[in-house]
């Protein structure tokens, strides 16, 4: 038997038709889902041309049945305009740039100060409605031509949640493409005159002069403070779903671990922009439907659990429904239904109050900056200024007084009057936190740094409740966070010595090898969300005001030890210190680092060699110099000097108990008195030298105690 082509087209002719029945007439979907869900032969010639064509550049109608009109340039449009108020305080999203490898010429300083954004942004989430709605459209199709022999999947492109996913990344790269535009340059070309648009690359950092190319290359590949953007498409409470048909499952609520921040009032770094924003929603969403629920008894509930569910748990409902035909059938007349129901909704009437129709959906926005890393050294010449806040208990008598922890819950790394506060009194059980020392280096360099190197720190990715209260007083997600290579105590001085190891405090031998002594203790800062890119001028300026200096010339200087102490007579002691600052904070400078400078903080410690001076008593007396250094020092070959350690009395209760081989790798006494001494002496990095001089009962051997043969206690170490 021959075929009957005739037959076969005028077969494929009336399926056709059927379909575009279905999409147009029925259904009103729009000609960007009607490209996206079924095979362009499937569609009419004119209508796939048509299609094509919206694909392309078209509008798309703002009330299409299945996508809700979030693909429709007008609303795009308007997710445009969120991000731009999203970015306003970061300095607008029009001095955006979109960074790209290909290179560009002519870039001007103006430029340089322009932000960058992520290669990543924006990213998107669409409501898991229309996942649902275009199951139920190929229902429809599939009711429409039941007996034509043609299978449904040679019909569609896919499942519902392949189409629902590039439907996601249509959306995401269609706003990827505005952003581009708007991170576009127009430079004029000197030789020839005409405008030629380039691509921004790595603007922000060319304004650092002399910036190695290779961190350079660095913090590009990091995108270290580039602008990124999350965007959830949340679908409106008149958004209807089948629920008198299928029942969508309530999402599962997990039980998040709460991590332990400690229980001073201190404001700690945590969450991210996006599960906050997520977070947000939720609550508001949930705080709506309780509204609502006054006048619908059981409506909003089905709408809550589809925008508040996970999308894996929906869209396996949806594959296990299409198992009975009933359901698909009836699901099929819903979304045909449901084209009546949407009316188009414009944004522009909408603005000025004469907009008709209904607001299908709402795109709410997150925009935050990548972390930003400076580093520097500081010194600290005050014996009451901690490294970070230090709180404790108060006693009943403090308690009973009522002096809590006062004024020690001011947010000095905030740089805006609403910033959220903790209690004034915080409550440990039975028991309030009182702060010890005048302050901390943290809180004498962070708040500095965020508000007059980056401009401030952005508030509007931390997480809150509806009526704006936080609902973690002290968790937030932009600050500027101190990281240390080690710590000192706080009675411990941390100076630059004048009068000892003048030669060491170059180079000294170790068993690795000659390392380089360094000046201060390096520190690295990791500012999250700060409002903007940091710039020489300002670094200048905040190292100006950290140090309380008005020129570079001040950096470094002299300090006076009192000759008469709290515990013996004795000359006046020089140090050097980084400024003036009179708490006794400075630093040595500001200068911008990767990543990796944070990363390998802790691991550089390691092989560090420590400087350290110690005023010391013994109870066994001593008549002259020769006396104390015959006992202590023994001839040259004595250094380096091998000591084991067990794990100090003092801090027994939060480390593990183990022995430690560390080295004493120089020392040289200096008598005072009889009882007084002090000790000039370089270690290997994480030697207990409190433990070293006085012995700890015997768990550091050897130690001075020990080789004094008497009793011996540390009184100040430097």
């Amino acid at each position: 038997m021959s075929s009957n082509p005739d037959g076969n087209d005028a077969g494929e002719s009336a399926i056709k038709s059927k379909i575009n029945f279905v999409l147009r007439e029925q259904c009103k979907v729009c000609e960007r889902c009607i490209h996206q869900i079924v095979h362009c032969r499937w569609i009419s010639a004119a209508a796939a041309t048509a299609a094509a064509a919206a694909a392309a550049d078209a509008p798309t109608c703002t009330s299409c049945t299945v996508c809700l009109g979030v693909q429709s340039d007008e609303f795009l449009d308007r997710t445009m305009d969120e991000i731009r108020s999203k970015f306003e305080i970061y300095g607008g999203l029009d001095a955006a740039q979109v960074d790209d490898d290909s290179t560009a010429e002519g870039i001007t300083d103006t430029d340089a100060k322009k932000n960058l954004i992520s290669k990543d942004a924006p990213t998107v989430a669409i409501p898991i409605h229309i996942a649902i709605r275009i199951q139920c459209l190929v229902y429809a199709i599939a009711d429409a031509i039941m007996g034509s022999g043609k299978p449904i999947h040679s019909i569609v492109r896919g499942n519902s949640s392949d189409i629902y996913t590039k439907m996601k990344d249509s959306v995401r790269n269609r706003l990827r493409a505005r952003l581009t535009k708007l991170g576009s340059l127009t430079n004029t070309n000197t030789n020839t005159g005409i405008n030629e648009t380039i691509q921004a690359r790595n603007n922000s950092y060319l304004c650092f002069e002399g910036l190695d190319s290779n961190l350079l290359s660095i913090l590009r590949k990091e995108e270290s403070g580039y602008m990124n953007c999350h965007m959830i498409i949340q679908a409106t409470m008149s958004v209807q779903l089948p629920t008198n048909i299928i029942t969508l499952p309530q999402s599962k609520q997990r039980s998040q671990r709460k991590r332990f921040r400690g229980n001073d009032p201190t404001f700690k770094q945590g969450g991210c922009p996006l599960e906050n924003l997520s977070a947000r929603l939720k609550a508001d969403l949930k705080c709506q439907v309780e509204d609502e629920s006054m006048l619908l008894k059981d409506g909003p509930k089905q709408s809550l659990n589809a925008s508040i569910s996970e999308k894996s748990v929906i869209l396996q409902v949806l594959d296990n429904l299409g198992r009975t035909t009933e359901k698909k059938k009836q699901l099929g007349e819903w979304i045909v239904s449901q084209s009546a129901c949407n009316n188009s909704f414009d944004h522009e009437e909408a603005k000025s109050g004469s907009g008709s129709g209904i607001e299908l959906c709402i795109p709410h926005v997150a925009a935050w900056r990548h972390a930003i890393y400076l580093k520097g050294r500081y010194t600290k010449a005050r014996r009451d200024v901690s490294q970070t806040p230090f709180y404790v208990p108060c006693d009943e008598n403090e308690k009973d007084k009522g002096n809590g922890n006062g004024d020690a819950n001011e947010n000095k790394n905030s740089n805006t009057k609403d910033e959220p506060n903790s209690s004034t009194n915080k409550d440990l059980g039975n028991s309030r936190l009182k702060k010890l020392g005048i302050t901390s280096i943290e809180e004498e360099i962070t708040p500095i740094v965020s508000s007059i190197a980056c401009g401030g720190i952005s508030k509007q990715n931390n997480e809150c409740k509806k009526d704006g209260n936080w609902r973690s007083a002290n968790v937030v997600y932009g600050m500027t966070k101190f990281h240390a290579s080690g710590r000192e105590d706080m009675n411990v001085r941390m100076v630059l010595p004048m009068d000892a190891f003048e030669a060491e405090k170059e180079s000294i031998q170790t068993s690795k090898g000659v390392q380089k002594t360094g000046s201060g203790r390096p520190f690295v800062l990791e500012i999250l969300d700060a409002m903007n890119m940091p710039e020489p001028c300002n670094l200048k300026k905040t190292v100006h005001e950290i140090n309380r200096v008005t020129s570079d010339s001040d950096i470094a200087s002299f300090g006076i030890s009192e000759g008469t102490g709290d515990w013996v007579e004795e000359p006046e002691r020089k140090h050097v210190q980084y400024g003036k600052n009179p708490k006794g904070v400075g630093i040595s400078g500001l200068t911008i680092c990767s990543s990796s400078s944070f990363k390998q903080l802790q691991n550089e410690t390691e092989d560090k060699v420590k400087f350290y001076g110690c005023l010391c008593w013994s109870e066994k007396a001593f008549a002259n110099q020769k006396s104390l250094e015959d006992m202590l020092v023994k001839g040259e070959s004595m250094y380096p000097l091998e000591i084991k350690q067990s794990t100090p009395l003092r801090v027994l209760h939060r480390r593990s108990a183990a022995v430690r081989v560390r080295h004493v790798l120089s020392m040289v006494p200096y008598r005072i008195n009889d009882h007084y001494f002090r000790l000039s002496m370089s270690t290997s990095a994480g030697t207990y030298v409190k433990e070293f001089c006085h012995g700890d009962c015997g768990r550091t051997s050897p130690s001075v105690s020990s080789l004094l043969g008497c009793k011996t206690d540390i009184l100040e170490l430097d």
